[in-house]
């Protein structure tokens, strides 16, 4: 196990590094679960306009032309 003897042995440059990216990991993960419980889309040309219809939805629209 001599190949691992310097493993628990980390320099300041490295804890740095590891901490950056848990703050990046935390970061990311709180936006992307703000995004989907609220995404606050209020466009009504988006895309989750498309999705959502239903086919009944479309089904008026188009008897209505």
């Amino acid at each position: 196990m001599e190949h691992a003897a310097g493993a628990s042995h980390a320099s300041i440059l490295e804890w740095v590094l590891v901490i950056a990216a848990a703050i990046v990991l935390v970061w990311s993960l709180g936006l992307a679960l703000r995004y989907t419980v609220s995404p606050r889309e209020t466009d009504p040309g988006h895309i989750k306009r498309r999705i959502l219809l239903d086919d009944f939805d479309e089904t008026e629209e188009a008897r209505h032309r």
